[in-house]
């Protein structure tokens, strides 16, 4: 098991997750306000409950941690996610012809 994981929550993931994997079994991502959009799985990180690695990694970096826990602030959660919605509505997207669909997202065709 992940030593990152908080103990007993992993115990509970691996009653959910059977071995060997089939393929069909999922896992709420955050069980406690999983309708709803908040910021309740970054408590859940910093409680060491994250589902992924790459989320708990996050606090592994001094700086990554630091913005974690500020976000833990429903305030701040919420004016960083309008602010990157801003941002993400700048991206001037190419479509039509002058747009390309990628065959590897990490390089542009040739």
């Amino acid at each position: 098991m992940d030593h990152s994981l908080d103990p007993i929550y992993g115990a509970q993931l691996k009653k959910i997750c059977h071995f060997p994997v089939n393929g069909s079994t999922t896992v709420a991502m955050d069980p406690q306000s999983s309708l709803s959009f908040d910021n309740d799985y970054l408590n859940m990180l910093t409680e060491k409950k994250g589902l992924f690695i790459s989320d708990a990694a996050l606090l592994t970096d001094r700086r990554a941690a630091t913005i974690v826990r500020q976000l833990q602030s429903t305030r701040a959660f919420f004016r960083a996610f309008a602010k990157s919605m801003i941002n993400m509505g700048a991206v001037e997207v190419l479509t039509g012809t002058n747009g390309e669909i990628r065959k590897n997202c990490r390089v542009v065709n040739p």
